[in-house]
C-alpha cells in the first residue's frame, strides 16, 4: 500500500506542474498581448520537451535504477518551479516549461515500468488504474488551483506552490519509496524490437489520438467559456475543470474492468463515451458544457487506463523503453492538440474543435480495430473488440 501511495503522489506532482497553467492561458495573451494559440505554447512547449526527452531517454530507462531517477526527476523539476516565480518575460517562461518537460519521463515513464514490474501481472490493470487516476488527480487540483491562486495573489505564486510541492515529494520519494526488484537490463535490443512490433505502434496511435483529443478540448475550453454565451471569469473557469473528478474515478475501475474483460474493450467503450461527450457540448448552455467534459473525462481516462496495461502487456522485455515510447505518442498528440485547434479557432471557433478532436477519437477506434490486436503478445486479455 506505501508502494502505491506514493506512485500517486509522485505521479499527481507532475501532472500539476504540467496543467496549471491552463486556466491561466486568457491571462498570458491579456497580459503580454499575444494571440490565444501563442499563449497555448506554454503547455504545448511542455509536452513537445516532454516527447523529445521520452524518445531520447528510452533506451536508457531500462539500464537505470528505477528509483534513483524517479528521485532526481523530481528534484530537479524543482529547478524551472522556482524559476518561474520571478520570471516576467514570456520568451523565458517558454524556456522553464520547456525545462519542465525534459525531466518530466524520469518520474511518468520510469514510474509506469516500475509499477508494471513490481505488483503481480494479475493486478496490472487494477495499478495501472491508480497511476492513471493520479495523472488525473493532478490535472484537476493544477488546473482548479491556479485560477484562484492567480487572482488572489498572482500567477507567479502558482509557481511559487508547485515548486515547494516538487521539493517535498522528492524527499519522500528518496526516503520512502522501495528499491526496484528489476535489476538493470543491459539489452540494447528492446528499444528497437518495440518499434517493430505492429501491436505496439497501433497502441501507440491510441494514444497519441486519444490525447490530441483531450488536450485539444480542455486547452480551448477557458476561451469557448470565456466568451459569449458564458462569460465566464478566470476562477469560475478553473472549477470547470472539476469534471476531471469523474476520472479520479473511471482510471482504477477500467483498469479493474479491463484485468477481466479485457484491455482493447475498455478502451474502444472510454472512447466512444468521450466522444458523446464533446459532441453534447454543441448545445450552448453551461450544462451542457459542464456535463460534456464530465463524460470526455470519465471515457477518456477509462481508455487511457487500459492503454497504459496493454502497452506493458505487450512489452514482455525492456518495459522502461516501450513506456517511454508510448509517451512519445501520447504527448505528441497533446502537444499538437494544444496548437493546431489554435490554428483554426479564428474561423471555426468552438465547432471546428469538436469536429477535430471528435475526428481523432475515431482514428484511435481505427487504430484499435485494425492495428492494436496484430500478434500481440504477453497479455492475458487482448481479447478483440469485436468479440467483446
Amino acid at each position: 500500500m506505501g508502494r502505491i501511495i506514493l506512485i500517486f503522489l509522485a505521479t499527481m506532482s507532475v501532472f500539476i506542474l504540467l496543467y496549471a497553467p491552463q486556466p491561466l492561458l486568457p491571462l498570458f495573451a491579456e497580459q503580454y498581448g499575444i494571440s490565444i494559440a501563442t499563449a497555448s505554447l506554454t503547455i504545448s512547449v511542455t509536452i513537445i520537451c516532454l516527447a523529445v526527452s521520452s524518445f531520447v531517454l528510452a533506451p536508457f530507462f531500462d539500464r537505470w535504477d528505477r528509483k534513483t531517477v524517479v528521485g532526481i526527476a523530481s528534484l530537479l523539476l524543482v529547478v524551472p518551479s522556482a524559476m518561474l516565480t520571478v520570471t516576467d518575460s514570456f520568451a523565458w517562461m517558454l524556456v522553464w516549461r520547456g525545462l519542465h518537460g525534459l525531466c518530466i519521463p524520469g518520474v511518468t515513464a520510469v514510474l509506469v515500468a516500475y509499477a508494471s514490474e513490481e505488483f503481480p501481472s494479475a493486478q496490472r490493470g487494477r495499478v495501472l488504474g491508480i497511476y492513471v487516476s493520479a495523472t488525473v488527480a493532478g490535472g484537476l487540483v493544477g488546473r482548479v488551483i491556479a485560477g484562484p491562486i492567480a487572482e488572489t495573489f498572482s500567477w507567479h505564486a502558482v509557481f511559487g506552490w508547485i515548486a515547494v510541492l516538487s521539493a517535498l515529494v522528492s524527499a519522500l520519494v528518496w526516503w520512502l519509496l522501495p528499491a526496484s526488484k528489476q535489476k538493470a537490463s543491459k539489452d540494447r535490443t528492446g528499444f528497437l524490437d518495440h518499434l517493430r512490433n505492429r501491436a505496439l505502434l497501433g497502441t501507440f496511435l491510441i494514444g497519441f489520438s486519444q490525447f490530441f483529443a483531450f488536450i485539444g478540448f480542455f486547452t480551448y475550453l477557458p476561451f469557448y467559456a470565456a466568451g459569449e454565451p458564458f462569460r465566464l471569469s478566470v476562477t469560475q473557469i478553473s472549477f470547470l475543470y472539476g469534471a476531471y473528478v469523474f476520472g479520479v474515478f473511471s482510471a482504477p475501475m477500467a483498469g479493474y474492468w479491463s484485468d477481466r474483460v479485457g484491455r482493447r474493450a475498455t478502451m474502444a467503450l472510454g472512447h466512444l463515451i468521450g466522444a458523446a461527450g464533446i459532441l453534447l457540448t454543441l448545445w450552448p448552455t453551461l450544462p451542457a458544457l459542464l456535463i460534456g467534459a464530465s463524460i470526455l473525462a470519465l471515457g477518456n481516462f477509462a481508455s487511457q487506463s487500459a492503454t497504459t496495461a496493454y502497452v506493458t502487456d505487450i512489452a514482455t522485455k525492456a518495459r522502461g523503453a516501450a513506456s517511454s515510447l508510448y509517451l512519445v505518442f501520447f504527448y505528441v498528440g497533446g502537444s499538437l492538440g494544444a496548437f493546431v485547434p489554435g490554428l483554426l479557432w479564428s474561423r471555426f471557433a468552438w465547432h471546428g474543435l469538436v469536429g477535430l478532436t471528435v475526428g481523432t477519437i475515431v482514428l484511435a477506434l481505427v487504430s484499435n480495430y485494425m492495428f492494436a490486436g496484430s500478434a500481440a503478445s504477453g497479455s492475458p486479455n487482448r481479447k478483440p473488440v469485436s468479440s467483446q
